[in-house]
């Protein structure tokens, strides 16, 4: 296979590849406390360290192109819901979750209370208090400081666990909303972020700027798909007047 062709096929796996980003990106434009992932790349030559996506001829290296995700966590807008259970974080930091895999790491914060009174979250997954001990609310008048105190009818019912991470943040997503340290030694530091009660934070999703990337990945697209089909028409040709000399 001439080498040239690899740029355009490099090119189009990774616009198919940014193109499933930005589609997730406005699936979760409304889902609150989400985080856009966002999409690099960088040019390298194919080699023993990178390998081709085909086998490699006696031709130079081919130029291929290496995507580095990662995970934009830039604050979303904040708005006012009126519910005493919707809680958003001015500043750095997670709320702690028990999931059945261990403890997890949110900005979503439109929390309820499940049938037993415990706050969880939209999926049900209990909210941490002090000590990893969930949140028990059972009562009418629910007051939750910037600290994160929770009182119930004038009663202290806990304080809800405010943590945050070294930065630069290395996390994982566990679903839209969910992170994970990608080590699992990394221990949590109480964070400084300050608790809105009767506030949620929304997706930090620009929806003009995602639909402007994904016009331009289209016609990049488009751009690699011509390149290679001219190289099927080259090879086509040379094969064609090839077998009529023969």
């Amino acid at each position: 296979m001439n080498s040239g062709i690899y740029p355009a096929v490099s090119g189009s796996l990774a616009a198919m590849r940014k193109m499933d980003v930005i589609s997730n990106n406005l699936a979760n434009i409304n889902t609150p406390g989400y985080k856009k992932d966002k999409l690099t790349f960088e040019g390298l030559l194919a080699g023993n360290v990178n390998p081709p996506v085909f086998p490699q001829g006696m031709t130079a290296d081919p130029l291929l192109q290496k995507e580095n995700v990662y995970i934009d966590y830039s604050s979303g807008p904040t708005s006012q819901s009126g519910n005493p259970l919707d809680l958003a974080l001015s500043g750095d930091g997670f709320f702690a979750v028990t999931t059945p895999e261990g403890t997890a790491y949110t900005r979503q914060g439109n929390f309820r209370t499940s049938n037993d009174g415990t706050l969880v979250t939209v999926d049900g997954y209990p909210v941490q208090g002090a000590a990893g001990v969930p949140i028990t609310i059972n009562g009418n008048r629910v007051e939750i400081d910037d600290k994160g105190n929770v009182t119930v009818d004038d009663a202290p019912v806990g304080t809800i666990s405010v943590v945050d991470f070294a930065k630069p943040y290395v996390m994982t997503k566990s679903g839209a909303t969910l992170f994970i340290p990608t080590d699992p030694q990394e221990t949590p530091q109480p964070g400084k972020a300050q608790i809105q009660q009767g506030y949620t934070e929304g997706s930090n999703v620009d929806s003009i700027s995602e639909m402007v990337q994904m016009l331009e990945t289209n016609r990049y697209y488009e751009a690699c798909s011509k390149v290679i089909r001219g190289f099927d028409d080259i090879a086509a040709k040379a094969a064609n007047e090839l077998g009529r000399v023969g």
